[in-house]
């Protein structure tokens, strides 16, 4: 049975809802579902690549105050979804498309709709702490993506949400060479000499990137041919305050020549990024499940992740370097681990070997069983859509 299917996310920025909600659209689509991926888009760019799958753009105003803005993204993801309802299956990735599918229900448009928690975050805004638990206790069908949040949504909330994971594209993300890795460096700014040490996700509490900064300026006493790089951060969140301690941290350090902040990366580049750096530094303090050391692994460097879950659920203790995150030194020390030639030589063997356990075609199967009960509370004879890809190209 071919579904028509529905994927919903906050934004067409990589973060990691949106890329899971983009990889799983194409799993379905290689399967022979009919997926859409469908997305507030505010800069008119589209997604931040183009997907192997069709797409719908909801035009979007950018904002700055949160609660605002989260009513705001909820109105015009209801409004434009409304419009086309002949799906068997929506499900939403993130609180504010789920609020905007719960509203749909309400209405009586759509009897239900499927919803993938990828983690919780603590809002101290009651009306957007309030958006974040309808988004869950709305939802017909729950997924998440490891167990530790299967198992605060269960005590929680007393909602089962099966465990789907996630993948990687290994035809994207390899060890040898591609054709970017050689101009990368110039591309970015950065030393063609220096050693990388990369993190991803941005300056952000969640990401631990302070103390990172302060794990790193240890080591590039030892080591000063090390760079620190810091990509990605695309949020709707306000991180400014905690910003501004870390430009405090890097100027009071005088590691201003040794840091490069450089915001949201080229996805074609991504691969290359990960290719040009020694290690993969991830110390995050909340995570649904890290889809970045996955990328790095495949692409053959060692990755620094806490010795906890969810990454503890999923890695084993030889695939990975662990850290303690909250202690810059002992956090220094893994990072120093991850920087030998040992692992150098040890992870491009092993890492691809451990990314290639993690395949998006099992991650979209297992949606399978829910999608086809929320197919059946749909009412017969609907005309079925034309699919059209309507994002920029």
């Amino acid at each position: 049975m071919t579904l028509r299917i529905g994927i919903l996310t906050h934004s067409t920025n990589p973060r990691g809802g949106v890329v899971h909600g983009m990889a799983l659209a194409e799993a379905l689509c290689d399967a022979g579902h009919d997926a859409m991926l469908i997305a507030p888009d505010v800069t008119g760019a589209g997604f931040f690549r183009r997907p192997r799958c069709a797409t719908r753009c909801i035009a979007a105003m950018a904002g700055d105050d949160l609660p605002a803005l989260v009513e705001r993204r909820i109105m015009e993801i209801r409004d434009a979804v409304r419009e086309d309802t002949n799906f068997d299956v929506l499900h939403a990735q993130d609180p504010i498309s789920a609020n905007a599918l719960a509203d749909l229900v309400a209405e009586g448009r759509i009897p239900g709709f499927a919803r993938t928690v990828h983690h919780l975050d603590h809002f101290p805004h009651r009306g957007v702490a309030a958006r974040q638990a309808r988004g869950i206790t709305s939802a017909s069908e729950l997924f998440t993506v490891s167990r530790v949040w299967e198992d605060t949504l269960l005590a929680d909330y007393g909602r089962p949400a099966p465990v789907v994971g996630n993948g990687v594209d290994l035809t994207r993300f390899f060890p040898g060479a591609g054709p970017r890795d050689h101009a990368l460096r110039a591309r970015y700014g950065l030393s063609r000499t220096a050693r990388l040490v990369l993190s991803v996700g941005g300056i952000e509490r969640r990401k631990n990137t302070l103390v990172l900064l302060r794990a790193f300026k240890e080591l590039h006493r030892e080591q000063p041919d090390l760079h620190f790089v810091i990509a990605g951060g695309a949020s709707l969140l306000d991180h400014s305050d905690y910003r501004r301690l870390f430009d405090q941290e890097l100027q009071a350090g005088d590691l201003v020549g040794a840091v490069s902040v450089t915001g949201t990366i080229a996805d074609d580049d991504m691969p290359a990024l990960y290719r040009q750096s020694c290690v993969l530094a991830y110390p995050s303090r909340t995570e649904g499940f890290g889809l970045c050391p996955l990328e790095a692994l495949a692409c053959g460097i060692p990755v620094v992740v806490p010795a906890a879950p969810p990454f503890s659920e999923h890695f084993h203790t030889p695939e990975v370097v662990w850290c303690q995150p909250e202690c810059p030194r002992t956090l220094g020390d893994a990072l120093r681990a991850a920087l030998s030639i040992e692992s150098a030589r040890r992870f491009r063997v092993s890492g691809p070997v451990t990314a290639a356990r993690f395949d998006w075609r099992r991650v979209a199967g297992r949606h399978l069983r829910a999608y086809r009960r929320l197919a059946a509370l749909q009412p017969a004879g609907r005309p079925v859509p034309r699919r059209v890809s309507l994002c920029p190209k």
